[in-house]
């Protein structure tokens, strides 16, 4: 049998092996919990944070299943050793509960209720169009930012119109503009002339670029009025979230001169060249 040094020992090296794979499964845990509060918090993120998160826990559980594994003979007594092994069980515990408060609090303030310095009724619509293989990740665009987008009038294509309806259910301080039918059977169309009315303000169009379309012609009318009218044109995923910060700032701040396209009509910076030389055709045109 060998002897209670060789014991003490071997146990003290087991310890301070399984102390070294606690302090990397806590430093992994950090950075996970740093890219959490990193990220913009979109749903395809959130259920791979999610997977992460269950395989620190179950590394974590390993800790605890090697520290109950550790045996000794009923006439020994090893105080600072038992005192160890409930440390790191405690620490493995608290790391988890720690993980999830940082967790909580990310969800809590990543898109936080305020009040908006302006009436939805006072701007003008915020539409939402989504292609058919990119609506998965409106809806998840969306759901990741009810509180600020119920702050504007909402306006799109019948599809993500319907989504919305769905997301935001009976809350009556939601406000709708027009529903337009789906994009291939002019709704695109219709957004354009939403927008030439000076009734739209920003659009985020998610765009799948890996995919034909039968409305090909309306797409790029959509895209070529957009920049005609200087509005705010959010094309994917990356810049609508980007873009979203300048919004939420706007709005709490009352700070309209960040998106005036909401506020009043713009034009490209080429349409005054434009107008020069239609002038030009007409004035020749009358002589």
């Amino acid at each position: 049998m060998p002897s209670k040094s060789f014991r003490q020992s071997t146990l003290g090296t087991e310890i301070a092996a399984l102390e070294k794979k606690r302090t990397l499964i806590k430093s992994s845990i950090t950075n996970n919990v740093s890219a959490i509060e990193d990220d913009s918090n979109n749903f395809e993120k959130n259920i791979k944070n999610s997977n992460k998160k269950d395989k620190l826990q179950m590394s974590l559980l390993g800790i605890d299943n090697g520290l109950n594994n550790l045996s000794f003979d009923s006439d020994d007594e090893y105080p600072v050793e038992e005192t160890k092994m409930s440390s790191l069980k405690m620490s493995a515990v608290n790391m988890i509960l720690e993980e999830e408060e940082l967790e909580g609090d990310q969800e809590d303030t990543f898109d936080a209720s305020f009040e908006s310095a302006f009436p939805p009724s006072e701007m003008r619509c915020l539409a939402l169009v989504a292609h058919n293989h990119m609506k998965p990740a409106m809806k998840a665009f969306v759901l990741a930012n009810k509180n600020l987008l119920k702050h504007f009038r909402l306006t799109g294509t019948n599809t993500t119109m319907t989504m919305l309806r769905e997301v935001f259910g009976d809350d009556p301080s939601v406000e709708y503009g027009p529903t337009c039918t789906s994009g291939p059977l002019g709704g695109d169309a219709e957004l354009v002339a939403v927008m030439c009315t000076e009734n739209l303000g920003g659009c985020v169009f998610f765009q799948d670029p890996m995919s034909a379309h039968p409305h090909t012609a309306d797409i790029e009318c959509l895209n070529r009025q957009a920049n005609v009218h200087n509005i705010i044109m959010m094309s994917n995923p990356a810049t609508a979230f980007a873009v979203l910060t300048t919004l939420r700032i706007a709005l709490k701040e009352g700070r309209a001169e960040l998106i005036p396209s909401f506020f009043q009509t713009l034009e490209s910076p080429s349409v005054a060249e434009y107008k020069v030389r239609q002038a030009k055709v007409v004035q020749k045109n009358k002589n």
